[in-house]
């Protein structure tokens, strides 16, 4: 009995189309996945195989949460379709097999939801397969077939995921015989993903985060966040770790709930029915005489309203059946606990906490409960159009005198009315969560400005796109399908077509994002027109489903088409017909500003422009060109209209050997440009890439000099389709020297740098930097990597205006500042020829400012956010103090910083000026004192770049970035340590290590040593400032100090060949004891790994001495560039430490030993008694796995 109803449940599914969607559709994802660049799953990058069974794990984890929609059709209906059908009754009359009949409908149901998930295996395939014969994408990119991926992936998430899910939905769908029920359990499944991604996000619960993910996603994230290149190529997942213990845990618990499931299930109608009888009412007919009746009274009959009445009636209906309804409840409830922690336990970066403003509280509504709106949006639209059928009361309904599109409009409405309503609910929340925190800045119109300008169109838009799908469609599940496809698919089809217009993007348009500063920003006037256009296609939409409704049983799509045909008269017709007309004509000038007012190219169109520019003009990189020595800028800012005009003074002078007859020029195309200079003309200009040539009438001879004058204008026209620029703004305009003049030369920034692009364009690979050069240095040690050899040291004054409301700030001292009609005007001087990188800066400032030693420190600053300033000044003040002391002066008469909007969340220096996020720190809450001051480390480590990169400028050349961001990062750590113990130290460094080993994960081409960085920031920040600081524990600060100084003092404001990285290791090496030159070697010059494993550790007390016996295992590994690790001899001096907490933040002794054998006992006396001993307790030595560092005694 049991193989029969097994194979008659799989016969039933596979006789109809939707399992073989599913499927195609899933191959196809992954198909084009493989053989197209254009559809990204799972960071295929560099030399990562598209086919690597790392990537092919990514397809397969991220889709199985889109399987629960097929695990939800083929449950449920494996539970319920007796009972639905009203055939339960027969068939538990005959003598059924219980454990047949339960375990047979499951198992058909569990192999009916994995198949549509083997598509993907059958996509990778094909693609692996074809992607090379057809040269849909080179064979290098692609691996072997990875098989065993297709097995272990199946065995640890495809069998399992729908398992879980399978017992979930059949088991609540088999207890309670509801449809609506079913669905409760994939939200269930649903939520704990998302709680776990939550977990996730912050260090300390990562392994937290992957034991609770229902779908093991999270899992194989934790045991694969530090794979190398050759790991996520050659590694299938394992039956190992995190991973398995969390399919151990979630299949124990389906099989439990399974097993309930199966011991509860009684073979009857539901025994809840039998619980409810009717009771007859006797009712008194009397004597059953009759009696005369009176006159009727006289009919009047009138339908004036009665349309009005239809939509009230409905809209009252639908609304009270989504309220009620249990899925409802279940998914708002949820929505509400998750936004609760997140606005609670919410942080910002290092674990820090910002103060609960009100645009940060609308983020964290957009970013906890977006996806419960739209699971809402998706599901009760389905529910609300087969409600009537499903209770079989949809004749009845139909066969009654209403538009079918009053219906279906109180429809959209009680959809768009439950998302308000939820919305106002979290409104209320965010705002008690304000309030609990003591915060009172309450600013209530922006809750309501923020749903009118984003949450109500968008509620308004896929009301309308979900209920045309499921008229359209006409199958409740299938609709669903479409739904969750249309959410995504199209978007990854306009990328594979190469499509950027927001036009064909459903519901999309500008971004926009609150800044305290800029109010909602550049994006405001087309993101109000894009919505408008969204709206009038939305209506549009249900009015064509209003034609399309089924209103009687034999409604296939045939008939619903001619009957639409013949419905389509009349005020419904002229309905229609108006909103076409409107739609086209906003559509019109929508397409005006996007694409005539402000075209753009597409992303295949530029690197198309890439390539060309590069084939045609690569020839002139070499050409000599004079370089700058001064510049006087003249630049007026415009807020009001976000317009600029720039204009700059600059000298030119030929430094080099070679006569100079011609000047080059790559010219923004949004720019206005005009250059003029004595004896300067135009010679020819590439108006394609903006490519211009000047002929010189004296050519320059070495040591002459030019004046020349360039004219740059900025105007904003209309809206574009995107955000439009961020630089030039409303209150608080932004942009550097490079953004505001032409490039002159060749611009090899503009080259594509990825190997497959350029190879696809059959370019030779491009270096990220030239090769460092040891003994001698050629002609690129007289290039500074900042300036691209255009300039050296370079004098700069500066006159800016701005309106009367703002201030503008530019590099140098103020010399002074006047008005001039309604506008404000500055003058500025650089007192200290400094490298050729400035900002330019204006909004309405507050100035908060000290002296110290004769320098200003400033922090111009939003009135709304004043609770870091005089922390910003003290962060300012160390580090001068610190930096002072141990590396040399400070020569500019300022430190200032300054805020400008969140646009963008990052700091920068610039000569005596950092610009500061509003959304990186000015926000940020510091009364923890527990927690990682990071403000005050960002403060410093842009201080320190006023000495390393604006007094000490590398070579273009590997390891510039190990001399400037690695040492600014290092600076930063020995000013917080001044403040800080330990252990604190740690947790910074913590933050830093991770950032390293995440990021050699990701590596798009190479990883290198720290000696030859090329600007990957995860290596010169991450590991440059655990390793510089790892050394100084070693070999003493004072040593890595007088290095650093001693190199400073050597190079500061050094005119051309510039030093590299063997420079700075001359000064280094002396300072380092003999015995540890290897660090030098494995540290800097190498890449080396370290796994430490303490396997047991004893503690014996006699009176009171503690003696602890520890055994240790200990492995040194050198990586490739790939990240190969081969295993190294150990020679290697390890610190380790007794706590005397169990919370290890009472390091109260430790003692350095020395590691020569991979296997080593070690023995420790004491006079206080520890609780846990460390191997490397302050975690300076780079290890992937730290768990097995610590025993508690």
């Amino acid at each position: 009995m049991f193989k029969e109803i097994f194979s008659r449940e799989l016969g039933a599914a596979l006789r109809v189309p939707m399992v073989y969607i599913f499927t195609f559709v899933f191959a196809l994802m992954a198909f084009m996945a493989i053989v197209s660049d254009s559809v990204m799953i799972g960071g295929a990058i560099g030399a990562v195989h598209k086919n690597a069974p790392h990537i092919v794990t990514t397809f397969v984890t991220v889709l199985s949460i889109f399987g629960l929609l097929f695990a939800v059709a083929f449950f449920n209906n494996a539970a319920l379709r007796d009972f639905n059908n009203n055939f339960d009754e027969i068939l538990f009359t005959t003598p059924l097999n219980k454990a047949a009949y339960f375990f047979g409908r499951f198992l058909g149901a569990l192999v009916l939801s994995t198949i549509p998930l083997i598509g993907v295996f059958l996509g990778v395939y094909l693609g692996t397969l074809l992607g090379p014969v057809f040269d849909w994408i080179p064979a290098e990119r692609l691996g072997p077939t990875p098989w065993e991926a297709f097995l272990t992936n199946y065995l640890l998430f495809v069998l399992p995921n729908m398992f879980l899910s399978g017992a979930l939905i059949y088991a609540m769908a088999q207890k309670w015989r509801s449809t609506i029920i079913s669905f409760v359990g994939a939200l269930i499944i649903i939520i704990g993903y998302i709680v776990s991604g939550n977990l996730l996000s912050d260090l300390e619960n990562v392994q937290m985060a992957g034991l609770s993910d229902p779908f093991g996603i999270r899992a194989y994230s934790v045991d694969s966040r530090y794979f190398t290149t050759v790991e996520k190529n050659t590694l299938a997942p394992s039956f190992s770790g995190i991973l398995l213990y969390n399919r151990l845990i979630w299949m124990s618990l389906g099989l439990i709930i399974l097993l309930v499931s199966y011991f509860s299930f009684k073979p009857q109608k539901n025994p809840s029915a039998s619980r409810f009888k009717l009771k007859k009412k006797a009712i008194n007919l009397g004597s059953g005489a009759s009696k005369p009746l009176g006159a009727l009274p006289k009919v009047s009959l009138h339908y004036r309203g009665m349309g009005w009445q239809h939509f009230v009636s409905f809209f009252q209906d639908a609304s009270r059946s989504i309220l009620k309804n249990t899925v409802f409840k279940i998914l708002a409830a949820f929505a509400l606990i998750l936004l609760s922690t997140d606005l609670i336990n919410g942080f910002e970066y290092f674990g820090l906490k910002s103060y609960p403003l009100t645009y940060k509280m609308l983020d964290t509504i957009a970013d906890s409960s977006g996806i419960f709106m739209m699971i809402i949006m998706v599901f009760f639209s389905g529910e609300l159009v087969w409600r009537d059928r499903s209770s079989h009361i949809d004749e009845v309904i139909g066969a009654t005198p209403h538009r079918a599109f009053n219906q279906l409009l109180a429809q959209a409405f009680a959809l768009v009315y439950v998302a308000s309503f939820l919305y106002l609910i979290y409104a209320v929340a965010a705002i008690l969560a304000q309030l609990g925190q003591g915060f009172t800045n309450i600013e209530l119109s922006l809750y309501l400005r923020q749903y009118i300008y984003t949450q109500l169109p968008t509620y308004i838009f896929y009301a309308c796109l979900h209920l045309f799908i499921q008229v359209l469609v006409n199958n409740k599940y299938l609709g669903y399908f479409v739904s969750v496809l249309s959410l995504f698919v199209l978007d990854i089809l306009w990328s594979v077509l190469d499509v950027s217009t927001n036009m064909l993007s459903l519901n999309g348009g500008p971004s926009i994002s609150y800044s305290d500063m800029n109010d909602f920003g550049p994006g405001l006037v087309g993101h109000f027109w894009f919505t408008l256009y969204w709206l009038l296609f939305a209506s549009l939409l249900l009015l064509v489903a209003g034609l399309l409704m089924q209103r009687h049983k034999s409604g296939n799509f045939i008939s619903r088409l001619k009957q639409a045909k013949i419905s389509f008269k009349g005020s419904y017709a002229l309905i229609i017909t108006s909103f076409f007309v409107a739609f086209s004509a906003v559509a019109g000038w929508v397409y005006y500003n996007t694409q005539v007012l402000n075209s753009y190219k597409t992303s295949d169109e530029i690197e198309l422009l890439q390539a060309d520019y590069e084939k045609k003009y690569k020839s002139y990189q070499n050409y000599p060109m004079p370089k700058i020595t001064a510049i006087e800028y003249g630049i007026d800012i415009f807020p009001e209209t976000r317009d600029v005009d720039v204009l700059a003074k600059m000298m030119l002078k030929n430094v080099g050997t070679e006569i100079i007859d011609s000047l080059f020029f790559t010219l923004d195309e949004d720019w206005e440009t005009e250059i003029s200079g004595p004896g300067v003309s135009e010679a020819w200009y590439d108006d394609k890439f903006g490519f211009k040539a000047f002929a010189i009438a004296k050519p320059l001879l070495p040591g002459d000099s030019l004046p020349l004058k360039i004219t740059n204008i900025y105007r904003t026209k209309g809206f574009a389709n995107s955000r439009g620029s961020t630089s030039i703004i409303r209150n608080g305009t932004f942009f550097n020297n490079g953004s505001v003049l032409p490039q002159m030369g060749y611009a090899s920034n503009f080259e594509l740098s990825d190997r497959n692009d350029r190879k696809k364009y059959d370019l030779k690979p491009k270096e990220r930097m030239p090769k460092l050069q040891a003994d001698s240095c050629d002609d690129k040690c007289m290039i500074n990597y900042l300036s691209d050899g255009l300039s050296d040291w370079v004098s700069v004054k500066t006159t800016i205006s701005t309106s009367s409301d703002q201030i503008a700030i530019a590099p140098g001292s103020l010399l002074k500042e006047w008005q001039e009609g309604d506008r404000n005007y500055y003058e500025y001087l650089v007192e200290q020829p400094s490298q050729n990188f400035y900002a330019f800066i204006s909004a309405d400032y507050q100035k908060a400012s000290r002296k110290w030693n004769g320098i200003d420190l400033e922090v111009y600053y939003d009135e709304k956010h004043p609770y870091n300033v005089e922390r910003m000044l003290d962060a300012i003040q160390k580090s001068l103090e610190y930096y002072t002391t141990n590396f040399g002066p400070y020569f500019h008469n300022e430190a200032r910083i300054i805020e400008f909007p969140r646009y963008a969340t990052f700091a920068q220096a610039f000569p005596g000026t950092m610009p500061y996020s509003e959304g990186f720190g000015f926000i940020t809450n510091l009364e923890d004192e527990e927690g990682n001051n990071v403000v005050d480390a960002v403060i410093a480590h842009e201080m320190a770049h006023q000495w390393w990169a604006h007094q000490e400028i590398p070579a273009l050349m590997q390891g510039a970035t190990f001399l400037t961001e690695s040492f600014s990062e290092y600076s930063s750590l020995m000013v917080m340590k001044q403040s800080s113990d330990a252990i604190k130290m740690r947790e910074f460094l913590k933050y830093d290590m991770d950032r390293y080993l995440r990021g050699r994960s990701g590596e798009s081409e190479k990883e290198l040593p720290l000696l030859k960085v090329e600007n990957q920031g995860y290596i010169h920040y991450g590991k440059g400032s655990v390793i510089l600081f790892a050394l100084q524990e070693m070999i003493g600060s004072d040593s890595v100090n007088a290095a650093l100084s001693d190199f400073l003092a050597a190079y500061r404001y050094q005119a051309p060949p510039y030093p590299n990285a063997h420079d700075f290791m001359a000064y280094l090496r002396p300072r380092v004891a003999d015995s540890l030159h290897y660090l030098l070697e494995d540290w800097i010059e190498n890449i080396t790994l370290y796994d430490f494993r303490l396997k047991e550790a004893e503690l014996t007390e006699e009176g009171d001495l503690y003696t602890v016996n520890i055994d240790l295992e200990s492995f040194k590994y050198r990586a490739d560039t790939l990240g190969t690790e081969n295993p190294v001899l150990l020679n290697e001096w390890v610190d380790v430490g007794f706590y005397s907490d169990e919370d290890e933040k009472e390091l109260f002794y430790k003692k350095r030993i020395y590691i020569d054998e991979a296997e080593k006992s070690y023995r420790f006396e004491l006079i206080q008694k520890p609780l846990k001993v460390a191997i490397d307790p302050q975690r300076i030595y780079i290890e992937r796995d730290i768990k097995d560092n610590v025993k508690a005694l």
